[in-house]
């Protein structure tokens, strides 16, 4: 028999008389199969298996203890809850993707049972991890090692090469270096009592050009604020900065923070988590970073560990960086200087009846409720504000996980507000307790109530929408990603597009609020860039082209727009529209010219009760929060 080929290349796959595995890529042809094709199949199953496995780790018994109790760091908690392994989140771990993929290799090379295997890479670790599974499973393995292509930037290559603890004293130097100076920021005076509301989240999002006038409106809350305010209801805000276009520095994000601060009773009090920040936060966060390099178990201990359970297949090789950044390098220093911050922003405030906290399930949700805890506030609600994917790991946890009352168990919220059927489904799909959900209205896409989607949807009614449209002239809204790559890829798709299509086009660009992306990146295609709200573009627009991972494509489909999701062959499909038929799944930019030439308005609008709860009077958040104390 041939040798079966595993296919991480990044040319086409040669002519083989055997069965060749893409790595990358869904395209399909006699005895060539896409792994990611296999991943998308078996989803349920295969994405079940690795939250399975990481609970097991995190049980592991290692000297009869443990893995949650050997990362405990005081107040009940474990760092491993802030991990990149517990955290599960592909975009910040984007080896999960490789570690779903090695499980779906087992399967197939298990149907097919090859004598040899060859890989066609250039991944050393990626090659240790399929010779441990061939190994195992009895199959002769050979490496043909392909050349690398640089992908990142000289400097970035060499901070990767340094050892994991170099790279934790580099991050806490560029941390006090550009953060320090916010320990001087005057904080706001707290509102307390019944009638108060605590609120955390991030700081970008905002409206710029009311927030430069000293107007806060949260575009990730909407209108609760005001809703609360018009109740008589007072809200305090703690910030986490994150670097954006809109807010570029953090002399900025401090004048705007100033500026809301000196009307409290109307735009409430606020305060950026860096604030708290301290010579004590910063000794402590060190001493516990110390014990961590001394106290961790070492790989002899663990890497047995990373064989999930009913599998042959190690994912020690895969994650062996996200184990040492989580435990002794960049991402340790982070998280214990979060576990302080939180714990000294918690403590400065007065006893909050009720929080409310922007829920994606990332480490640092892990250290603030802990916080929250340990200084005796009252009920605290997660808000996912957009959606819950399938894909999106994080906010999936193993049933047993969610259960568990041992020593180090992880933190959890009192309640979970979601925000639509489709959110319910996907947290009840993933054995989350029925009993901690809890419905609201969809903040952030209240504006779907407006006329604006239902002039687009009667517009698609009239006769002669459901045409072809080749050779007309389009209007393109494209909905960037939340990272450069991602952004910049979908524009070259639609660049290399262009010499083919026969028709004119006009592009606009939206870009993530984290994304700085410029017209002059792509000249061919003309860019127009705005800002402005999404619910104020979809009337100006024909079609919209949107990454994979944003919420922006739910949107505009919910608005009447027809769209079209830029799928990276090398990725999953992260879209909230994941597995819906009206919606076209696009990854060259032959598929997009046939896409966009052939895109018209359909005759069945999406019914939005099917994703979110709408209602301007917001019945369910009023009981949500009459329930928690609050007179509304």
């Amino acid at each position: 028999m041939s040798p079966a080929i595993i296919w991480d290349a990044a040319s086409e796959p040669p002519a083989h008389a055997g069965a060749v595995y893409r790595w990358n890529g869904y395209d399909e042809a006699h005895s060539m199969y896409s792994v990611l094709r296999y991943v998308e199949a078996h989803g349920d199953r295969l994405r079940q298996k690795y939250i399975g496995f990481i609970h097991e780790l995190g049980e592991a018994q290692i000297k009869n203890r443990r893995l949650v109790e050997h990362l405990g760091i005081g107040n009940g908690l474990s760092l491993w809850w802030m991990s990149l392994l517990a955290e599960m989140s592909a975009f910040k771990s984007p080896r999960i993707l490789d570690c779903l993929r090695l499980l779906a290799l087992e399967e197939m090379l298990l149907e097919r049972r090859p004598a040899d295997v060859i890989l066609a890479s250039a991944d050393k670790r990626l090659a240790e991890a399929i010779r441990f599974l061939c190994k195992s499973l009895g199959i002769r393995f050979k490496w043909q090692v392909e050349k690398k292509v640089r992908q990142t930037s000289v400097l970035r290559a060499l901070y990767a090469r340094c050892p994991s603890t170099l790279q934790a004293l580099i991050y806490l130097a560029r941390y006090l270096l550009t953060r320090w100076p916010l320990r001087k920021s005057a904080m706001p005076d707290w509102f307390q009592g019944n009638n108060v509301v605590f609120f955390f989240s991030y700081f970008f999002h905002l409206k710029p050009e009311q927030a430069r006038v000293g107007a806060f409106h949260s575009r990730q809350w909407e209108g609760l604020p005001k809703f609360l305010h018009s109740y008589g209801v007072q809200t305090n805000f703690v910030h986490h900065f994150v670097y954006s276009p809109d807010i570029p520095n953090l002399q900025s994000a401090r004048s705007w923070v100033e500026q809301f601060n000196k009307h409290p009773e109307q735009q409430g009090a606020h305060a950026l988590l860096d604030m708290f920040l301290t010579g004590g936060v910063v000794y402590r966060a060190f001493s516990h970073w110390l014990r961590l390099i001394w106290g961790t178990p070492d790989a002899r201990q663990v890497r047995s560990h990373f064989i999930p359970k009913g599998s042959r297949a190690s994912l020690w090789p895969l994650l062996r960086e996200d184990w040492h950044a989580s435990f002794y390098g960049a991402t340790a220093m982070m998280n214990l200087l979060w576990v302080e911050l939180f714990n000294a922003a918690m403590k400065s405030l007065p006893h909050q009846k009720l929080g409310l906290y922007l829920c994606e399930n990332q480490g640092w949700e892990r250290a603030f409720i802990n916080a929250w805890r340990t200084h005796g506030h009252g009920t605290l609600i997660a808000v996912p504000h957009a959606t819950v994917r399938f894909w999106h790991l994080s906010y999936c946890n193993d049933p047993r996980t969610l259960t568990s009352r041992q020593a180090g168990a992880i933190p959890l919220p009192d309640k979970v507000a979601v925000n639509g059927k489709m959110a319910w489904d996907a947290y009840a799909d993933s054995g989350y307790p029925i009993d901690q959900l809890v419905q609201v209205e969809a903040l952030r896409f209240q504006y779907l109530n407006d006329d604006t989607r239902r002039s687009r949807q009667l517009r698609s009614r009239l006769p002669g929408a459901n045409r072809s449209i080749q050779g007309q002239s389009r209007r393109v809204l494209i909905l960037g990603d939340f990272t450069v790559a991602q952004t910049f890829k979908m524009l070259a798709c639609i660049e290399a597009a262009v010499s083919f299509m026969g028709s004119s086009m006009a592009y606009t660009l939206k870009p993530h609020p984290v994304c700085k992306v410029t017209a002059a990146d792509f000249p061919a295609l003309r860019l127009e860039l705005t800002d402005q709200p999404l619910a104020e573009l979809v009337e100006e627009f024909d079609v919209a082209f949107a990454s994979n991972t944003t919420s922006a494509g739910l949107d505009a489909y919910l608005s009447g727009l027809p769209v079209i999701i830029f799928l990276d062959g090398n990725d999953l499909n992260f879209s909230p529209l994941r597995g819906n038929s009206s919606v076209q799944f696009v990854s060259t930019a032959h598929e997009f010219a046939r896409a966009l030439t052939m895109t018209a308005h359909s005759s069945d609008s999406p019914v939005i009760e099917d994703f979110f709860w709408l209602d301007p009077g917001m019945p369910r958040w009023r009981r949500l929060l009459t329930e928690a104390g609050v007179p509304c």
